[in-house]
């Protein structure tokens, strides 16, 4: 056999060898394919009312107003006056004051494109200043921001310089629902109504957000509890008692349960009378300024202003604690003057 017939024969075997193995080769094919719209269409179809719904309560909410958005542009406020400082902070960030704050909306507390779903960004118990902590469910979003800023018991001191910025700073609603941080004179035994916070699943969530009625203007995402009708509607205030319903079926038409807001606003008038007599609020209830206020003087002004002006429920959100503060700032300025 010559050499070349026999290369050719080599060939042809290698040849037949490739083909075979050929045959057996397994082919992928990876099909790529575009991203199709049919996911957004599961919350923004033009069928769904519910996400329309809720926007329409938002508008009517004050986190929808901008009333003070405009706080943004402070490092200090940033945190709950605007949406980018929220999300920083709950995201373990240093809240950045912005020149363009934007109001708390919907992907403040919801991050619906990156969690697929619209679960709250908090779910865990958020602690006060003073240490003070317990689970409230969903409304520990609203804890967050409701609560105040300064802790009773470090920022009240022997000697403290009044103004009308002093006292817990506008959203104590969390410290009263756990009944703390009021100003507590010695001797005097403090009590709580607990059940706003314990005997339901979401705290705040449960009252606010349960009932949505009258043009969407109390309950759900207006998070009201009130609202003025317009006189085309017929005037009036509008209460969310069906809220409360679901535990007290005889709530009646407003919040006065068992008398506790006219009780509340008696012993504020009261408190505010005799704060006024010692020259440290106005008869707006303005906190003046004034120097050098002992302790317990300026702690009465704390209670005045935590229960009032600040927490604003009229004691609802824990009827027995306020009662206490306010009974007892006004037996301690009823100590200094036993005449009057």
């Amino acid at each position: 056999m010559s050499l070349t017939r026999k290369h050719l024969m080599i060939l042809a075997a290698c040849m037949g060898l490739l083909a075979l193995t050929a045959c057996t080769r397994e082919i992928t094919t990876i099909v790529q394919e575009e991203p199709q719209p049919s996911s957004c269409f599961e919350c923004h179809d033009d069928q769904n009312t519910f996400l329309v719904g809720i926007e329409l309560q938002w508008t009517k909410s004050r986190h929808a107003s901008g009333e003070a958005v405009h706080e943004g542009t402070n490092a200090s406020c940033v945190r709950c006056h605007a949406s980018e400082g929220f999300i920083q902070y709950i995201n373990g960030e240093t809240p950045a004051a912005t020149q363009t704050p934007t109001v708390i909306h919907c992907f403040t507390c919801h991050a619906p494109h990156t969690n697929s779903d619209f679960n709250l960004r908090v779910d865990t118990a958020q602690t006060l200043l003073n240490g003070v902590s317990h689970d409230i469910g969903a409304g520990n979003t609203c804890v967050v921001c409701h609560q105040s800023r300064r802790d009773v018991a470090t920022y009240i001191t022997a000697s403290n310089n009044l103004s009308r910025y002093f006292g817990p700073h506008h959203g104590p609603q969390s410290d009263m629902l756990f009944g703390t941080n009021g100003y507590e004179y010695e001797g005097y035994v403090y009590e709580e109504t607990p059940y706003h916070r314990t005997l339901t699943q979401d705290g705040c969530v449960d009252c606010h957000v349960r009932y949505v009625g009258e043009g969407y203007m109390v309950g759900g995402h207006s998070f009201a509890m009130t609202a003025e009708l317009s006189e085309e509607s017929g005037g009036g205030t509008v209460y969310n008692t069906q809220a409360c319903a679901v535990c007290h079926e005889d709530i009646g038409d407003d919040y006065d349960y068992a008398g506790v807001q006219a009780d509340i606003d008696s012993k504020l008038a009261e408190l505010q009378a005799l704060l006024q007599a010692e020259g440290l609020v106005d008869a707006n209830g303005t906190s003046l300024s004034v120097q050098g206020v002992s302790a317990d003087l300026a702690g009465a002004v704390w209670n005045f202003k935590m229960v009032g002006s600040e927490d604003r429920s009229h004691g609802v959100h824990n009827p027995d604690y306020a009662v206490g503060l306010l009974e007892s700032s006004i037996s301690y300025l009823n100590s200094l003057t036993p005449a009057r």
